[in-house]
């Protein structure tokens, strides 16, 4: 049996670390009290193996570490069926019997050969995953350990068991071993003179680095020597460790690593069921509104439905067959006819799957998802394949529940981004509320708390797509025209071809003829549009219906007038799809850059922003100190939030000017913001679910921003917001101030151009004295 050593360079520099020979002195004087303690024949047992090494004289000395003990080969294996008992199988048994605290083993099994030995003379010293200054470490700490126990009788806290990760040879599958080195036949002596010390401060805590350093200053290895052999026992912990595993993964996982930890789970299951070349695959089935949904992400990596194309039709196949058999599917062998038994499996040997498990999780009776267990191996999945993976069931039932959480976390976020004014901002406030009123005294139907902040900071700011009414009326009559001349071209070709003799058709087209009348109008009525309609549905419709079904001849016209309509409304939309499609681009190019720009304004001080859509976007902030108590207040983020303010506008004015060549209506915007330098009182409106003023005073705010959208200058017809510009709406001479100064900044950086319009308003309807600011935004790119 050849010595397995690490290799010469790993260890080098502990080579004279301290003085360590081979010796059975030990082991014979431990035979010798268990003879003398030991009634019966097992003392003659012990008194044999005492006279079998005695025999041999060359036995009771000491041996180097590079010492040949294969000359001792039958005294070894007596050695190992005496500290092994007879009833382990030798096929598994790992073991291996070494120099003290040297990596260098004489005498080892097969097994402990298969995985710590490298080309059949080298000791895989240094655990995957670990490295050589921890396995140095952990040796002296094993060391000191030992001195401290034999020499002082000093009982020391560390844990001297190693667990090392292996390659099964046979699968290709990780291992988790747990290696232990019993130096029970090892002595320690001592040379020279024995150093005092307490060792208090070594037993009561665990032992740390710091105590490493002061033992190596206080106890130099130089002061000993061992004397013996020690016993390396491996034992399998692969199950519990990978159990540890996934418990942990599971009690880690949050929506950012949910992805990552399905992947890491899926190996720990691999790993318990310790077969190579198998697919294995978890899948919680979410629900939305107490109904399952098919979630893409899990359904890529599922076995069944990944890179089919009828994923929800196999879906549903999936769950109506769960719902009526809660026990495992266990196919060892995938062919036509268990195909054709379980139709969800029909894709199975298109995937080249020749075995197949089916398990579903299960908790307190809801199914919460799958594990699926696949093999091209004929036969190579059983039951046996369930008692592997009994561990783990309760932690994959924890680990689906959790993604049903964090699914339901996110659907939370969408709603409150999306359809509530629930913000971070001001969760807290709301928070507080629902918990006063779970915890108050009186009734919980009573009334929950208002919210309110007050003495908040109003900003307001509104993109709107310039004559959009305009826009709108003019693709509406366009589309109303050519379907009138649709109409009037079908009547005509009907009754100068072979078509049925019908006056009613003639009455038809000077009805169409008459309606074109309207049209000529620039602003078209609300009661000329619905008899236009009215004329399109009940007069039109139904009789190219009939003409199309009863007369064969006509088909040909008339499937040209029904491949130009809308077959859902059997009207004309190519002019206002146009349009809306364009007035989304531009609210979806406006939409995105806020939702990018409302996490930045939080980074300064918290503040409520909400907006919401008209013909292009409006939106409100509020920043102040009650909006975020814990947080010291001041009148920088506001100045700061109305630079933004100015800044964002010219950046959303050459966002919407760079569209415009791709617009299928060359929309442009107008850019506007409110200045209102004064706090106001805002309260959330339960019935409308989003924050609205209280106070006379506050509600003047509201009016005023109504009315400025469309506010003239003063003793003109030209209106205030123009493409291509920013307007600021103020009441005082201070607010046209502070606004000037970020309004000359900006002139300076090229965002703005030079020049700024000082403009009185016309009178609105209660609200007098109004000026506003003007500047044009350099919508140039920058060169620079």
């Amino acid at each position: 049996m050849k010595m397995l050593t690490a290799h010469p360079k790993v260890f080098e520099d502990e080579e004279q670390v301290i003085e360590s020979h081979v010796s059975f002195e030990p082991f014979i004087r431990f035979m010798k009290e268990k003879a003398e303690t030991t009634p019966g024949i097992r003392s003659s047992f012990y008194n044999y193996i005492i006279k079998k090494f005695e025999s041999m004289p060359s036995l009771l000395g000491s041996f180097d570490e590079n010492s040949d003990l294969v000359q001792y080969q039958e005294y070894l294996d007596l050695l190992i069926a005496t500290l092994f008992p007879v009833t382990t199988d030798e096929e598994n048994r790992v073991y291996g019997v070494g120099v003290p605290y040297k990596y260098s083993i004489f005498y080892y099994s097969e097994g402990f050969k298969q995985i710590f030995a490298i080309n059949d003379n080298e000791l895989k010293a240094v655990p995957a995953g670990i490295s050589i200054e921890k396995v140095k470490r952990d040796k002296l700490i094993w060391l000191y350990k030992l001195i401290l126990e034999r020499v002082y009788n000093a009982p020391i806290n560390f844990e001297s068991d190693v667990l090392q990760t292996v390659i099964n040879p046979e699968t290709g599958l990780k291992r988790y071993v747990k290696v232990d080195i019993d130096a029970r036949f090892v002595d320690v002596k001592v040379k020279g003179k024995l150093p005092e010390m307490d060792c208090s401060n070594f037993c009561s805590k665990p032992f740390k680095d710091n105590n490493l350093k002061t033992l190596q200053e206080v106890l130099p290895l130089e002061l000993f020597a061992l004397e013996g052999f020690v016993i390396w026992t491996i034992q399998d912990v692969t199950k519990d460790e990978v159990v540890t595993n996934i418990k942990n993964i599971v009690l880690n996982t949050n929506k950012e690593n949910e992805e990552k930890s399905y992947t890491k789970l899926r190996e720990g299951l691999h790993t318990l069921i310790e077969l190579p070349d198998v697919n294995i695959n978890l899948m919680p089935f979410l629900k939305v509104n107490g109904k399952y949904v098919l979630e893409n992400n899990f359904a890529y990596n599922s076995i069944i439905l990944n890179n089919t194309k009828a994923d929800a039709q196999l879906y549903q196949q999936l769950l109506n067959y769960l719902t009526q058999n809660q026990q495992p599917l266990v196919i060892p062998n995938v062919n036509s006819e268990t195909t054709m038994m379980y139709s969800f499996l029909k894709y199975l040997p298109f995937k080249g799957v020749k075995s197949y498990i089916l398990i579903p999780v299960l908790h307190n009776g809801e199914l919460l998802g799958i594990i699926e267990i696949a093999t091209g191996t004929e036969g190579a999945l059983g039951w046996q394949i369930l008692t592997k993976l009994h561990a783990a069931y309760s932690l994959c039932a924890m680990m689906l529940r959790r993604s049903l959480e964090i699914n339901t976390e996110r659907i939370n976020e969408v709603i409150k981004l999306k359809f509530t004014a629930l913000q971070p901002a001001v969760e807290w406030k709301f928070n507080e509320a629902a918990w006063n009123f779970l915890h108050k005294a009186d009734e919980p139907e009573g009334e929950i708390e208002p919210i309110q902040f007050t003495n908040v900071y109003p900003l307001y700011g509104a993109v709107d797509v310039r004559n959009s009414s305009v826009e709108r009326g003019n693709a509406l009559k366009e589309d109303l025209r050519e379907q009138m001349e649709l109409i009037a071209g079908t009547l005509q070709k009907i009754r100068t071809g072979d078509g049925p003799y019908l006056p009613l058709l003639e009455e038809l087209e000077y009805k169409n003829n008459m309606l074109v009348q309207f049209l000529r109008d620039d602003n078209l009525v609300a009661e000329e549009e619905a008899k236009i309609n009215d004329f399109f549905d009940h007069e039109i419709a139904p009789t190219f219906r009939h003409l199309y079904d009863g007369y064969p001849d006509l088909k040909p016209i008339l499937e040209d007038y029904f491949t130009a309509i809308d077959p859902k409304t059997s009207h004309i939309f190519n002019h206002r799809k146009s349009y809306e499609e364009s007035l989304q681009q531009i609210n979806h190019v406006i939409n995105q850059y806020l939702e990018k720009e409302r996490e930045t304004i939080q980074l300064s001080f918290p503040c409520y922003f909400e907006k919401y859509r008209t013909d292009g976007v409006e939106y409100n902030i509020y920043i102040g100190q009650s909006i975020s108590p814990d947080k010291k207040y001041d009148a920088l983020y506001l100045r700061n939030l109305s630079l933004w303010q100015l800044t964002s506008m010219a950046a959303i004015a050459k966002l919407t000017n760079k569209l415009m060549p791709t617009l299928q209506v060359p929309l442009q915007t107008t850019q506007l913001i409110l200045v209102h330098s004064n706090p106001i009182d805002i309260s959330f409106r339960k019935d409308e679910r989003r924050f609205d003023v209280e106070g006379a005073y506050n509600i003047r705010y509201e009016i005023m921003k109504k009315r400025i959208d469309k506010v003239h200058i003063n003793g003109s017809t030209e209106r205030l917001t123009q493409p291509g510009t920013i307007a600021l709406v103020y009441s005082y001479a201070r607010e046209a101030d502070e606004y000037l100064k970020y309004i000359n900044f900006l002139q300076d950086k090229k965002v703005l151009l030079p020049g700024v319009e000082m403009l009185d308003l016309e009178e609105l309807q209660g609200i007098s004295g109004l000026k506003a600011l003007r500047v044009k935004v350099n919508l140039e790119d920058d060169k620079k």
